[in-house]
């Protein structure tokens, strides 16, 4: 079994060795893989944007054993992974998890449309009278990091 992620900000890749670790088995980022072959029993791991799942499709295509999936995404929620799993046509077992948010882990045009959307939901969050919104808006200006092994719990067993 090979783990093989793709990562943006970092987040992905975290998980991807800490699952490794878990299951005893190599982590590769899916732009170094052309040496694993193309029936390895496959767990593909990468972040979320727009509801897209990145890579996937390309891993799809280039693996036939993909046994689980994991979504990393700002927030883990059974709606997005709904989604998800209809957006990307995902057929196996899949597993949202959430990451890790700040805009200073980002670059390029990542960075300018997180920015631009950033403004819009802070904007948003802001005026509610939900405190919960509140703190969210607050999470987004300060960053937040919710990356841990927990989240890795239901995966684990799964593949168990």
């Amino acid at each position: 079994m090979t783990i093989i992620y793709s990562t943006n900000a970092g987040s992905t890749e975290r998980y991807a060795k800490m699952l490794s670790e878990k299951l005893s088995c190599e982590a590769v980022n899916i732009t170094k893989a052309g040496d694993v072959s193309a029936d390895e029993e496959i767990i593909f791991m990468s972040w979320i944007m727009a509801g897209t799942l990145q890579n996937y499709a390309a891993a799809k295509e280039r693996f036939s054993n993909i046994k689980a999936v994991c979504a990393v995404g700002m927030f883990s929620t059974d709606d997005k992974l709904s989604e998800v799993k209809e957006k990307n046509g995902i057929e196996e077992e899949i597993f949202l998890l959430p990451g890790a948010f700040n805009m200073n882990n980002l670059s390029g045009m990542y960075k300018m449309m997180m920015g631009m959307a950033m403004k819009m939901i802070k904007s948003k969050l802001k005026e509610s009278d939900d405190p919960k919104a509140k703190e969210i808006a607050e999470k987004f200006e300060e960053g937040f990091d919710l990356v841990n092994e927990e989240n890795l719990t239901k995966v684990i067993e799964y593949l168990a």
